[in-house]
């Protein structure tokens, strides 16, 4: 069974923006990706299609991914979203219940269940 859905991935390594498009385009998801907050904010005006954002907390730029969560529910946006961090404690803190969380390092398993579950149904 493969997924469907469209997922925008906001990461500023490209390793890593380049591994989890691979892995979520094999499962079966339909991927953009942005390198900060504000070529995501852009795209996502072009995107009305996407379901779900994945944003890195720390990213160039003056918006970082919470900043980006939060002013995607300030314009009232509908598409949901999954933050990603290697320093789990700081973000969650930040991020509160605004979306969920997924520690840094991930592997696939993890990557897929995540949005998987936050995916609209």
């Amino acid at each position: 069974m493969t997924a469907n859905g469209h997922v925008l991935v906001v990461e500023d390594d490209p390793s890593v923006l380049d591994i989890t498009s691979f892995m979520l385009e094999l499962e079966g998801y339909d991927v953009l990706t942005a390198m900060n907050a504000n070529e995501a904010l852009t795209l996502l005006a072009d995107h009305p299609e996407v379901d779900l954002v994945l944003t890195d907390v720390n990213m160039p730029g003056d918006m970082d991914g919470i900043d980006l969560v939060c002013e995607l529910q300030r314009q009232g946006s509908a598409v949901r979203c999954v933050v990603v961090s290697g320093d789990a404690l700081h973000a969650s803190n930040r991020l509160g219940k605004r979306a969920p969380f997924l520690a840094k390092p991930y592997d696939r398993r993890s990557l897929l269940k995540a949005v998987g579950d936050a995916m609209p149904h």
